[in-house]
């Protein structure tokens, strides 16, 4: 077993898996990113994060000599740095979100080719496992009716204001589509989209390095970032946890990798739904078909008889066609079976280490 494989296999005991391809393309692209010397030492790293003297003592080699490798490592978005502690903290990242997302900004149209089938044949079954799904939907806030008790988990207002640091960055998604030579559907922007917060926040913001893709944000200018994810249609959807989200991504099916697990991988539960779906008015609806535009996952269809017709078993309680419908004949309701999400990230990962021992899981 090579070097890059046995790293492989690292990153395939964290929480989120990053699975493995028949055709290697997986290893292919760790040869790309990293030097043998840089795969074996991230061999040493846990997926806790360490300093420099506990990962030296472990590895062998010496702090003077570990430490310029591991800063470059981090500059290079291969592992993780927490650069808000008194001393550097360093540990393992699984690809997804974590090592692709580093990358923007970086990836030459070969290197998109690649992660793009590394998603298609290994990655996005391993980080999209139904059994536990990491990310999950959040509604748009002004879509849920008044009168519904709504819970902090289930605003996503309420994940910036809990920030202590809130990083607004470039989507990765898209910006591979443009690389490619491809447009976005929606035509939704690619800039200030992404949101990332508290330690992974200062992590895109130390390594930003003058390219002017990640900076740092008040709650303000967060939301309305939000509002303008909200207008261009995107999907908000953020790690399955009620509090210490590290992420909030604003999704369309065509360029984002987490719908895409449901849209293009037919993984039906590969993101967790949020607790609210669509209801229709009959009475209210003039069939006019913008819900039908708007949906990401086609929960509504246009019949040959121009009558709007709800799936309701499509919806995944985004709201956005709440808010894009002319005459308010939508409305967002609760599911009869309510699922709370793990606490926090600690528990997240507890709970995908079970689901993945569980027999019959995805790897």
């Amino acid at each position: 077993m090579d070097v890059y494989e046995r790293f492989r296999e690292k990153l395939n005991s964290l929480p989120v898996r990053s699975g493995e391809t028949e055709s290697k393309v997986d290893l292919e692209i760790f040869k790309r990113l990293m030097s043998p010397e840089e795969a074996e030492i991230a061999c040493y790293l846990s997926g806790q994060p360490e300093g420099l003297k506990t990962i030296s003592q472990r590895a062998g080699i010496e702090v003077e000599k570990l430490a310029p490798v591991l800063e470059e490592m981090a500059r290079k978005g291969l592992i993780f740095k927490v650069v808000s502690a008194p001393e550097p903290l360093y540990c393992l990242v699984q690809v997804m979100p974590g090592i692709y997302e580093y990358q923007v900004g970086w990836l030459s149209r070969e290197m998109v080719e690649l992660f793009e089938k590394y998603y298609a044949e290994g990655l996005g079954k391993a980080v999209f496992t139904p059994k536990m799904p990491p990310t999950r939907v959040v509604p748009v806030n002004k879509s849920i009716p008044a009168e519904l008790n709504v819970l902090t988990y289930e605003e996503v207002d309420t994940i910036i204001d809990g920030a202590s640091t809130i990083c607004l960055s470039r989507c990765i998604c898209r910006d591979t589509k443009r690389i490619m030579g491809e447009k976005c559907a929606l035509d939704a922007p690619i800039d200030d989209i992404c949101f990332w917060f508290d330690d992974w926040g200062e992590y895109f913001i130390e390594y930003d390095q003058g390219r002017n893709l990640s900076r740092k944000v008040g709650k303000e200018e967060a939301k309305n970032a939000l509002r303008r994810a909200e207008e261009a249609g995107l999907v908000h959807t953020a790690m399955n946890v009620q509090e210490g989200c590290i992420v909030i991504c604003n999704c369309c099916n065509c360029c984002c990798a987490i719908l895409g697990s449901i849209t293009k991988l037919k993984i039906p539960g590969g993101v967790a739904k949020s607790n609210f779906v669509v209801e229709k008015l009959e009475d209210e609806c003039i069939d006019c078909g913008e819900c039908v535009d708007h949906c990401q996952l086609n929960a509504f269809e246009l019949t040959d008889d121009s009558t709007v017709v709800l799936k309701e078993e499509r919806c995944i309680g985004c709201g956005v066609c709440v808010i894009k419908c002319p005459s308010e004949a939508l409305t967002m309701k609760r599911r009869p079976e309510q699922i709370a999400p793990p606490k926090d990230m600690n528990d997240l990962a507890v709970a995908l280490q079970k689901a993945h021992s569980t027999p019959g899981s995805q790897s």
